[in-house]
């Protein structure tokens, strides 16, 4: 008689439960069921993290989880063991700015793809229809090597019932119109899938369907939590849960986030009414995209649970007495694991040895999630393949790994548009095609459609199934601005400078970082009047130049992290060439041709030539880092003065061989021998927003041709140039954006640079 009046007593505290009644509780005699149940909410989903930690603070540990969207992901991570301190870690840790923009670093791209990666702000994919827009801004490669990494220890568990929470999360799929509740399989895929926001990621197909975020149908699954066999749900709502105002509206992560979950409105409230303790944090201002401020939002997930502690603590007091809380044994899966088979899905143009090969991982090796990890990233490095993710299969003591792969289309579109106050606007097009014209192929074509074009093309036909060697032919075109300055930073007039350039030849990679290229080149600088230089083109002067034929050796290795603002890593490039043959090229009247004779001399026919750059970028705090370089380039005897270098402008503006200069105005000076070396800081004032200062400083040794000594554009014999500035730098969606201010200690006079989106080369 006491025993049941105890208990009765205890279900009173439960009282608040619309599901279990005191009698149920009284028959039975065993312990409710816990559901917490995590709504999707993008980056406002990690609130969730301060719900968990005032749950444990109050000694709740929940029978089940289900989430949608970003709730899944923080309850599939809390159900396969995290702690809430642990996951506050994780997203503390993260750099969303590199998991969000789904580019994998720079070093793990193939040598010969580093020059077009990341630098178009949007790719198609080209067939016989046209242009085809992708399926999603963000295909969900590096998000989904993260959970990867952190779900490793789960591998085991193929059943969503084995892991130490029992979980489930919602997706929905587009071809039949309805949910779609992960029990098991990959978690890691389950959380990816369920977060599939339409038009920002990319769907997940499995099984003949096509999945997207949960939260399409049903952004609070509640009802799949009591499915499960909860009795009493806990719910954490950071969706909308009331009519949207415009002003929270304004962003395309927004709208497409409101847009997406219009449908599981008439759900929701059906879930809402099934929850017994609803918690609803208080996230104005943040959105859906405000990952960059986590530690705050999980801040307001904590302070909205603690307004229910002490209801919490009752519950935890009140279900202890009944029974403990039941915890599921885990095996975790070793760290490292010997893989008997390897199983490619979805493999159609590339060969399975060519696949193990760049993974590093063949069947019978011992690997560890990091090594799979770096070998998939080498896979997505050689561009032939748009998404790949893997599955760790577990049966009877053997491990298979299993990868599910998309492999890049035959034909891709890129584009790109792009302002400097040099070169002025243009677009960026190119076209890459594989196994085109002939098998085992790569054709890409780059133009810049502006008032200044620039063209440039590229065929490499691989040699073997490993790819790491093959032919190469190259051509380029340009007609861009020439100034030709006098003192006081005014210009005598500028000159249109023609550039063509072809060669063929052989090339050898190692690994990612390294190229060795050998070819025949031929080369033809052109010049004409653009404006100025009346004293020349008014005398029957039209055209005049000089043009090469030469053997080239290029050596390039290259370990940066990043293509822009790189924070670590280093790059070496090495070119030496032996000239075989220099002609001048004029056009014009005969008598007139000794006026510009100087310029197109070509005092040997033969000579060699080199040149060396070296950069090194290194973090000196979490929000500073360096970048210093070197350059050097030498002749073996006197050079033509259309094979010289020119010197000045900035990175997104300069040619191949140029050299920039901040504090010189874009080609405001020629060199032919030169040593140059500078130092850059870069600050992180914001996530996205870089303060720089530059020094560099260059010099023109004590050999060189004497013909131009005394010209002010010429960098003469023993003359030092120091060059200073500084500015701002956006690493925008479109590309950086640059503007800043230099001088130099010869004029100290002030230049100043302003460019927007991605360079041509």
């Amino acid at each position: 008689m006491i025993r049941n009046l105890t208990l009765l007593c205890i279900c009173m505290l439960l009282c608040t439960s619309k599901h279990i009644t005191a009698q149920e509780a009284t028959n039975n005699h065993t312990r409710p069921k816990i559901g917490l149940v995590l709504s999707g909410g993008g980056a406002k989903g990690l609130a969730h993290i301060g719900v968990i930690k005032v749950l444990e603070e109050a000694g709740i540990r929940p029978d089940y989880i289900t989430g949608t969207s970003m709730g899944s992901i923080i309850g599939g991570l809390y159900a396969s063991g995290y702690s809430a301190a642990e996951l506050d870690s994780i997203v503390d840790t993260v750099d969303w700015a590199v998991v969000l923009s789904d580019q994998i670093p720079l070093r793990d791209v193939t040598p010969e793809e580093k020059a077009d990666y990341n630098r178009f702000q949007l790719e198609f994919e080209l067939n016989k229809k046209g242009l085809t827009l992708p399926a999603g801004m963000v295909r969900g490669q590096r998000i989904s090597e993260m959970l990867s990494d952190l779900t490793w220890h789960v591998s085991n568990s193929h059943s969503f019932d084995d892991l130490p929470i029992p979980f489930r999360c919602v997706a929905v799929d587009l071809v039949e119109g309805k949910p779609y509740v992960f029990k098991e399989g990959d978690l890691s895929e389950a959380m990816r899938t369920s977060m599939a926001i339409p038009s920002v990621f990319t769907p997940v197909e499995k099984d003949s369907m096509y999945l997207v975020d949960g939260g399409v149908l049903d952004n609070f699954p509640v009802l799949t939590c009591k499915e499960m066999g909860a009795d009493i749900i806990i719910g954490v709502n950071v969706g909308s849960s009331d009519k949207p105002k415009i002003d929270e509206l304004r962003s395309i992560t927004e709208i497409l986030m409101t847009s997406a979950m219009i449908g599981s409105n008439i759900a929701f409230d059906e879930a809402v009414e099934a929850t017994d303790y609803l918690i609803t944090p208080e996230l104005h201002p943040y959105t859906s995209a405000s990952f960059f401020d986590g530690i705050s939002i999980v801040e307001r997930g904590e302070q909205a649970a603690r307004l229910q502690l002490e209801k919490f603590k009752n519950l935890a007091d009140s279900l202890n007495q009944i029974a403990p809380s039941s915890v599921i044994n885990h095996d975790p899966t070793p760290d490292k694991v010997i893989v008997s088979d390897i199983i490619i899905n979805n493999r159609k143009h590339v060969s399975k040895n060519f696949f193990l090969t760049k993974l590093g991982i063949h069947e019978g090796d011992t690997i560890t999630y990091e090594q799979i990890n770096a070998g998939v990233r080498r896979l997505i490095g050689t561009r032939f393949y748009n998404h790949i993710t893997y599955d760790l299969h577990y049966n009877d003591s053997i491990y298979t790994l299993v990868f599910n792969t998309e492999e890049a289309k035959p034909g891709q579109a890129k584009f790109s548009i792009h302002y400097d106050n040099e070169l002025k606007a243009g677009i960026i097009t190119n076209l890459t095609f594989r196994n085109i014209l002939v098998k085992n192929s790569r054709l890409s074509v780059t133009a810049d459609i502006s008032e200044k074009p620039r063209i440039h093309g590229d065929l490499i036909a691989y040699l073997g199934e490993q790819q790491k060697t093959g032919f190469v032919g190259d051509g380029y075109f340009e007609r861009t601005p020439l100034p030709i300055y006098k003192e006081n930073l005014k210009t005598a007039g500028t000159l249109n400078y023609y550039r063509m350039q072809g060669g063929a030849g052989l090339f050898l990679t190692y690994k990612t970082r390294t190229i060795i290229k050998a070819k025949v080149d031929w080369e033809e600088v052109r010049v004409s009047q653009e404006s100025g230089l009346s004293d020349i083109f008014d005398q029957g002067v039209d055209r005049f130049g000089n043009g090469f034929v030469y053997g080239s050796v290029i050596i390039d290795r290259n370990t940066l992290n990043k293509r822009f603002f790189a924070t670590k890593g280093h790059h070496l490039h090495l070119a030496g060439k032996v000239n075989f043959n220099a002609y001048d090229y004029y056009d014009g009247l005969e008598a007139s041709k000794a006026l510009i004779k100087p310029y197109i001399n070509a005092p040997n026919d033969h000579y060699l030539a080199g040149s060396v750059r070296y950069t090194k970028c290194f973090s000196v705090s979490k929000n500073a880092y360096f970048e210093t370089g070197i350059s050097l380039a030498a002749f073996s005897a006197d050079a033509p003065f259309f094979d010289m270098h020119y010197i000045g402008g900035t990175a997104y503006n300069i040619s191949t061989g140029d050299a920039a200069f901040v504090g010189l105005n874009y080609r405001e000076k020629v060199a032919e021998n030169y040593g140059l070396a500078n130092v850059k800081l870069n600050f992180n004032l914001t996530q996205t927003v870089y303060a720089h200062a530059v020094v560099n400083g260059i010099f023109g040794p004590n050999f060189g041709n004497d013909d131009f000594d005394g010209q002010n554009f010429y960098l003469g014999r023993k003359e030092t140039i120091v060059g200073f500035g500084g500015g701002i730098a956006i690493n925008s969606i479109i590309g950086p954006i640059t503007l800043g201010v230099g001088t130099n200690t010869d004029d100290w006079r002030a230049r100043a640079y302003f460019s927007i989106g991605y360079p041509f080369m």
